[in-house]
């Protein structure tokens, strides 16, 4: 064989390694009594790899809810309002969630997706810069109202509240993010993108991701137990080189057991990995 043939071969060799595998994933069966969405990109050849896309949903709307933590990284690094080296500091309020009760970095903001960190930094950078930011992102319906009557849109619009984006839409920001094409500075990108870094998959791919928590028709009184949830998990995994986005939602078809305390979130992220890992397995 000669060295240019060897050298072809290696090279389909490793881009095959780097490539997600064939998964016959049983998408029913994750996403059983769920209404929900998953999709999964190859950013390096510009395909879809797999969509799980039942009565479109991946084009219906939702609140992000704590996803919206990832753009909001990018405007305040963006707008230099939050450095890397930043300190939120705790007021001392007592949480029950992990995480929130102490002073925050940029990183354990995103990590315990602490929600009183945002609303400092949504009003820090002011209504008019977020409402030019959403519409440079093409961010879903861009409405930062908030909930009817409150005036609360500068601090609660992505909390299952007025602002909406939907799957595709997500896609298509991760899709500007991983090719740096976003009117934004280098730096912000790639600060962002440090403090999203959730770990390696379980053939040691690193990926990168925000949940997001809500109430599908949420009472604005605060008595959600027993509601239906929305659950988000937006991303990208990298792997020998290649960059490959994903994003999944679910909202409950009928409401869960009042004992039944899992967010979402955590149910579209327990949902996203088996995916991934199932996409990016070695056997």
């Amino acid at each position: 064989m000669s060295v240019k043939n060897r050298l072809l071969v290696i090279a389909v060799m490793l881009s095959a390694m780097g490539s997600a595998q064939a998964f016959d994933a049983d998408y029913p069966t994750l996403f059983k009594g769920y209404d929900g969405c998953f999709m999964l990109y190859d950013n390096s050849s510009k395909k879809m790899v797999a969509e799980y896309n039942p009565d479109q949903r991946c084009a219906e709307r939702i609140p992000p809810n704590s996803t919206f933590k990832f753009p909001l990284a990018l405007m305040a690094f963006d707008d230099g309002i939050m450095k890397k080296d930043s300190i939120y500091k705790w007021d001392g309020k007592p949480y029950d969630l992990p995480g929130w009760s102490q002073d925050q970095t940029p990183a354990s903001w995103e990590k315990y997706s602490v929600v009183w960190v945002s609303q400092q930094i949504a009003p820090g950078l002011g209504l008019a810069k977020i409402k030019k930011y959403l519409a440079q992102f093409n961010y879903g319906n861009q409405d930062f109202s908030g909930d009817p009557g409150k005036n609360n849109g500068i601090t609660n619009a992505w909390l299952s509240s007025s602002l909406k984006i939907s799957a595709k839409e997500q896609m298509s920001l991760l899709q500007r993010f991983a090719n740096r094409s976003l009117p934004l500075s280098q730096e912000a990108m790639l600060e962002t993108k440090k403090i999203i870094y959730a770990g390696k998959l379980d053939q040691g791919a690193d990926y990168y991701g925000k949940t997001g928590s809500g109430w599908k028709n949420r009472n604005d009184h605060g008595q959600n137990s027993g509601k239906m949830r929305d659950g988000w998990y937006i991303g990208m995994v990298e792997n020998a080189g290649k960059k490959y986005l994903f994003v999944s939602n679910i909202t409950d078809k009928t409401p869960p057991e009042v004992s039944n305390k899992q967010m979402g979130g955590p149910i579209a992220k327990e949902i996203s990995l088996k995916l991934l890992n199932g996409y990016f397995s070695d056997k």
